[in-house]
């Protein structure tokens, strides 16, 4: 064993060796199965494999009493900056932090969707434990307190946490607003099979920006709003200039754009490379931003753009990064398809000039018996490992002084008989909660441990 734990100790000395280190004295094995598409888009898990991780409890010469000292938004109270009464961004002593409304070092701990289920099953579950939308709401977020976390992310009832903010008056909850932009423009202007990301070069789309985000216009002096996502998950990643070519129609815009570039970078249409691809997915990812960011800003200077939730390839293309750095306040990523942050991630993006989260990750648990075919997320065993894997995803994003927290996906199962949830959360158990709203104990007081030391773990990181 105690070979192991030095090597263990080595190998995540060496995987941090550009951004911070941090040493361990023991390791757990956790088996977990992974999820991939075939090319006919049909899902399979492969066999049980074995990962490495760490938990707080194993950090080497850590106080585990060091408890942190929450101010009432969940910011680390004992550090006063400059108060603008707003979220900002603030670079100090080499690392990036979310400045909170009130003056206090913060990072984003949040939890995607928190919002009832849509089936009738658990909207009467909701009924009977707690007999109104207000009572859920104010319970909900008394757990998730409690359990750390401070921010509500992408997709949750912005309507409920707003009145329940009101209310409390002076220990709100922070929230984000997702505002679907390309998405919803789309919905009126995409034709059957025409490439979303073209209508950015569309007449109408500033326009369309404009009027889209006034409808938000009572979010605009709302001190508990974190920021803005401009949309999730745009297909950045595909090969743009082919897609776009395949318009073929001189009039488009999209298409105008595309021959203009050709002509502008000597492109060879017979033979587009991959460069190529990746350096004009970047330009039209500019385009985007720029346009989204000016329209934002515009109408409401006081909150951050936080991006469009990048994934896939497209979070490793530096041409899509660079644009994003001139435009974005923080880089919103959903990060799949790896066990931990990678060493190529950790390096990238800790040269960014801007800094990130973590937006969307999870694993799923065997143990609900749930069919677990939907979703991008790894399959482990139990709830508690689901926690392990928390921790150590997390543990990992901090030595990366450019990451300024991250978002669980999600909040609440969806019900396994409903039929019209989205194909992408279809009876799988990605939730901290199960249909019935009982919490998973052995996820949650795994994550508690974590999130309620967050703040003492950095400030020993980067003393080390």
């Amino acid at each position: 064993m105690r070979g192991l734990i030095l090597l263990a100790i080595f190998i995540v000395g060496i995987f941090f060796s550009n951004a911070q280190q941090i040493y361990f004295s023991d390791s757990v094995i956790v088996a977990s199965k992974v999820w991939s598409k075939d090319e006919n888009k049909k899902i399979h898990y492969s066999d049980w494999k074995k990962f490495t991780s760490h938990t707080i409890d194993q950090v080497k010469d850590f106080n585990l009493s060091s408890l942190d000292d929450f101010c009432e938004l969940g910011g680390y109270k004992s550090t006063p900056f400059s108060a603008t009464g707003f979220f900002r961004i603030e670079k100090t002593k080499g690392r990036y932090w979310i400045i909170d409304p009130h003056g206090h070092l913060f990072i984003t701990k949040g939890v995607n969707s928190i919002r009832p289920g849509n089936s009738t099953v658990v909207n009467q579950h909701l009924l009977d434990k707690f007999n109104s939308n207000a009572n859920w709401i104010k319970s909900t977020i008394d757990s998730l307190t409690q359990f750390g976390f401070n921010t509500a992310g992408s997709w949750s009832d912005v309507k409920s946490i707003v009145s329940y903010n009101n209310n409390v008056k002076s220990s709100g909850f922070p929230y984000t607003v997702q505002l679907s932009l390309l998405a919803g423009f789309s919905q009126k202007n995409k034709p059957k099979e025409y490439p979303i990301l073209s209508l950015v070069f569309s007449k109408n789309f500033k326009s369309y920006l404009t009027l889209k985000i006034n409808e938000y216009k009572d979010h605009f002096s709302n001190k508990y709003l974190l920021g803005y996502f401009s949309d999730n998950e745009l297909p950045f990643q595909s090969d743009l200039l082919t897609d776009f070519l395949s318009i073929n129609d001189e009039n488009d815009e999209g298409y105008i754009a595309a021959k203009e570039w050709i002509t502008k970078h000597s492109v060879n249409i017979e033979s587009i490379s991959k460069e190529q691809q990746k350096l004009f997915a970047g330009y039209v990812a500019e385009v985007y931003f720029s346009k989204v960011q000016e329209c934002i800003k515009e109408a409401d200077p006081n909150h951050m753009y936080l991006g469009s939730r990048l994934h896939a390839s497209a979070k490793n293309n530096d041409a899509i990064l660079a644009a994003a750095q001139k435009y974005i306040d923080i880089i919103s990523i959903n990060y799949y398809g790896a066990w931990e942050l990678s060493e190529k991630h950790s390096k990238q993006w800790l040269a960014m000039n801007k800094p990130f989260f973590v937006t969307e990750f999870y694993t799923k648990g065997e143990d609900t018996k749930m069919a677990n075919m939907s979703g991008a997320g790894w399959l482990v065993k139990t709830q508690s490992e689901r926690g392990i894997h928390y921790q150590n995803f997390c543990l990992q994003l901090m030595l990366n002084k450019n990451c300024v927290g991250w978002h669980w996906f999600r909040y609440q199962d969806n019900d396994p008989n409903d039929t019209l949830a989205d194909q992408s959360n279809q009876d799988s158990n990605k939730g901290m909660l199960d249909i019935q709203y009982n919490w998973y104990n052995s996820l949650t007081n795994k994550m508690s441990f974590l999130n309620k030391r967050i703040y003492e773990l950095i400030k020993f990181i980067d003393n080390k």
